[in-house]
């Protein structure tokens, strides 16, 4: 009963800093910032880095002050080997370029579904703009998500219904319940929670994330601009290619590396 207290305690702390300060940065942003300059109509995710630059400090003393524990260290920010951090790129580097072919299936691209629409809002920022967001952003995600919220359902929950709950919060918390899109998230959650676990170090999905984005950006800029449904399908199956590749060495990997999760309490895998 104490560790569904706590679980229970940290989720609430978590969910209530970041939408509370969510909500927050982006009305300010959007009646006080945006209005000022034409700058922001094509770098409209600055607000997304001033949501991540004050969020995860707030993190950070939540659990300095509320829990007496170093967040950082709670996450597992490991030293990860090369070959880890390897297969954790070419997993992000599959990801990537299936997520720009899929989205530009004409039907996907259509107005029925919001792929293009979250996309376009995401890679029409300014390279250097992109670069603190893709950085700075999936590091604030990763302890959030993988981190901090699933291995505190592992404290109540087997590791793969910890990767399931996290993966649906994933997908409702940063999609808002539209469904095409959170059952994107979910797909993307539950693999870089399996890096996170298999590779036991939060350094292991914020590798895959930045490979995944950073990729979706370059093709999204300087790719070919083909909508053929045959060519994207063919890309398609190389990039499942890839991750299916990608997971195989990974699950090999991770019989070489033993060192335990900190939290005691947490259920094993």
């Amino acid at each position: 009963m104490k560790a569904w207290g706590m679980m229970l305690a940290r989720v609430a702390v978590v969910i209530g800093l970041y939408f509370g300060w969510f909500f927050t940065v982006t009305t300010l942003f959007f009646d006080y910032v945006y209005p000022r300059s034409t700058w922001f109509e094509q770098n409209t995710v600055t607000v997304i880095i001033l949501n991540d630059m004050v969020g995860l400090p707030l993190m950070l003393l939540a659990w300095r002050f509320i829990f007496k524990e170093n967040l950082f260290k709670a996450a597992e920010f490991r030293v990860m080997g090369g070959k880890s951090v390897a297969i954790a790129l070419w997993i992000g580097l599959g990801a990537g370029l299936f997520t720009v072919a899929f989205s530009r299936l004409p039907a996907i691209a259509s107005d029925r579904y919001q792929f293009r629409e979250l996309f376009d809002y995401l890679n029409r920022a300014e390279w250097y703009v992109f670069l603190v967001f893709l950085i700075l952003g999936n590091i604030y995600k990763e302890t959030l998500f993988r981190g901090i919220l699933m291995n505190e359902f592992r404290r109540v929950f087997p590791v793969w219904i910890a990767i399931v709950i996290q993966g649906v919060l994933y997908g409702a918390l940063f999609f808002f319940g539209d469904i095409p899109l959170s059952l994107y998230g979910f797909l993307g959650a539950v693999i870089f929670a399996l890096l996170y676990v298999w590779f036991k170090s939060i350094w292991a999905p914020i590798a895959a994330q930045v490979a995944c984005q950073g990729s979706q950006y370059l093709l999204w800029h300087y790719g070919p601009e083909t909508t053929d449904v045959t060519v994207m399908s063919i890309v398609m199956a190389v990039a499942v290619a890839m991750i299916a590749v990608g997971i195989f060495l990974a699950v090999k990997r991770r019989s070489s590396i033993s060192a335990p999760l900190s939290s005691e309490a947490v259920t094993s895998a």
